[in-house]
């Protein structure tokens, strides 16, 4: 009967990213004490609050089990769908081609910015080399079965990601923009951020593999409306969310392309409780935000250009 009463209550959807954005320190994986506060109370009223990242879930069952979720997760951006609250619940998996992601590792432009790099599946995964800022973020040593090199002959043949770290000098825009163009075909591509004054991670998934996707499946799984979701992260591969959820929201150290995105730009970042302080203020007075995704939903098709007739090329011009 209980059940049956919370399922016809609202409920609201937060899809939230981890790294610059949940977590106040994500080489510490430590988690400010406004936003775990406002997450507990979103989950104890019935919300639904998921977490979408690009970490495996090795790394992020810690901070689900703090948090004390219930919900789907989305690890390594997508390639991994699942709900650790669920038995019953079949998870759902993106795998590579390992013969085109090489292919990309080994591409002249790429490979010159690449430092270290894993490559891996749920339960395995290989690393070039140890490095503690990768692992802290990635807790490759608690896979069940990790191996400190990349053994090309026994590795398997459909990883669901490789991650690789690049220099503090990479521009990051131009790598990801350039592996989008040469090798779109082959793979989804993004990039974040482990930490402030860390090096950038960038990371390769299956074709069709993105965050808004996720989203998409959360919102028929718990049967959500549209404008009852809240979206928030902090970088590139967070920026599918805001193409799909109604109320986009960017802590301050988010990228400018986020910020942009976003429904909402908050004060504090995800040092100072960001995600925590918008949470809090969503519940309170919800009707508030849900109209201002309305708005900035409907701005962005207004702002679709209709390309004229009289805009067309014509060879006879002159």
């Amino acid at each position: 009967m209980a059940q049956n009463k919370r399922s016809e209550q609202r409920r609201f959807l937060f899809a939230i990213d981890l790294d610059g954005t949940l977590l106040a320190d994500s080489a510490l994986g430590t988690v400010h004490p406004k936003t775990e506060e406002a997450i507990k109370r979103a989950v104890k009223e019935g919300h639904i609050v998921c977490i979408i990242t690009g970490r495996p879930w090795r790394s992020t069952k810690p901070i689900y089990e703090q948090l004390g979720l219930n919900a789907i997760v989305g690890n390594y951006n997508g390639a991994h769908i699942h709900n650790p609250s669920d038995p019953f619940f079949i998870p759902a998996i993106s795998y590579l081609d390992l013969n085109e992601v090489l292919y990309i590792l080994g591409d002249p432009k790429v490979s010159a910015e690449i430092t270290n790099y894993a490559i891996e599946g749920p339960d395995w995964v290989q690393l070039a080399h140890r490095d503690p800022n990768l692992e802290r973020v990635f807790g490759f040593d608690k896979a069940t079965k990790f191996r400190e090199e990349i053994n090309l002959q026994k590795l398997p043949l459909k990883p669901t990601g490789i991650v690789f770290d690049c220099k503090l000098t990479t521009d990051v825009v131009d790598l990801l923009t350039y592996l989008k163009r040469r090798y779109g075909d082959l793979g989804e591509f993004s990039s974040w951020s482990k930490g402030a004054g860390l090096s950038p991670i960038f990371d390769i998934t299956s074709i069709g593999v993105n965050k808004g996707k996720v989203i998409s499946l959360i919102m028929r799984y718990y049967n959500i409306d549209i404008q009852d979701t809240v979206v928030i992260g902090d970088s590139f591969n967070d920026s599918p969310m805001y193409e799909v959820g109604n109320v986009g929201v960017a802590p301050a150290n988010a990228e400018p392309l986020i910020k942009q995105m976003a429904t909402v730009v908050m004060k504090q970042t995800n040092k100072e409780g960001a995600v925590g302080y918008f949470i809090d203020a969503f519940l309170n007075n919800p009707e508030k935000y849900i109209k201002m995704g309305l708005k900035k939903q409907s701005e962005k098709k207004d702002n679709l250009q209709v390309v004229k007739a009289d805009n067309f090329y014509n060879e006879e011009e002159k």
